[in-house]
């Protein structure tokens, strides 16, 4: 096998998944779409564009069922029906037809990518609209037509998924809290139930849904 092609810039990774027996797999909220094609075992290849999760979701596969996937950056544009028809329908579904196809029909609009950078790593939201010299209307617009999510949604997004990670350590769960920006201990298990389905102790004890969210993604 050749080595994989370079990743097109609105990409942000490429993953496999080979389903060693029946199962249903985590997968949390990244803030990202992905390119997938399945191949089950018996069947024809599925190829689609996942949804923009707001919650951790659990896909089943059967036995020996593969999947290929490339995950796009965070507002990426597109429109789905012509990225699929450029794969036709699965049945071209190596490494090169994939970027191919997103190479030549996604695209990632500037100033989405700045808004959306801004509201990872700014404290507050007013401090982010400070930064993008933007109003509050503006970038609501913006984002809303952009990403179907408004900047409250990134924002809580973020510190999810950077809370989450830090479980993996051994800081207290209310330093944790305090850390990341949440009122109590409390504010911070309603949050990460509502994006992970777990509370924090839940979360702590499995350590390779934690590394799930170490994967290339949003914050």
């Amino acid at each position: 096998m050749s080595d994989a092609p370079e990743l097109p810039d609105v990409a942000l990774d490429l993953w496999r998944f080979t389903a060693r027996g029946r199962v249903a797999v985590q997968v949390p909220p990244d803030g990202c779409r992905d390119l997938i094609v399945v191949a089950p075992r018996a069947g024809a290849p599925v190829c689609f564009v996942s949804a923009l999760a707001d919650t951790t979701e659990m896909p089943e596969f059967a036995p020996g069922d593969r999947a290929v996937g490339v995950r796009l950056r965070p507002g990426a544009q597109f429109d789905e029906t012509a990225l699929l028809a450029l794969l036709r329908d699965g049945e071209r579904a190596d490494d090169s037809d994939l970027m191919a196809a997103i190479g030549s029909a996604v695209q990632l609009d500037t100033r989405v990518r700045e808004a959306l950078d801004c509201l990872r790593e700014a404290p507050t939201l007013l401090l982010a609209r400070r930064r993008l010299g933007v109003s509050e209307r503006s970038l609501e617009r913006l984002l809303a037509l952009r990403t179907q999510r408004g900047p409250l949604f990134w924002r809580q997004l973020a510190r999810a998924r950077r809370c989450a990670r830090a479980l993996a350590g051994t800081a207290p769960l209310a330093y944790l809290a305090a850390e990341h920006g949440y009122a109590d201990q409390a504010h911070m298990t309603r949050d990460l139930r509502r994006w992970f389905g777990a509370t924090p102790t839940g979360l702590r004890a499995t350590p390779g849904f934690l590394e799930t969210l170490a994967a290339p993604a949003y914050a």
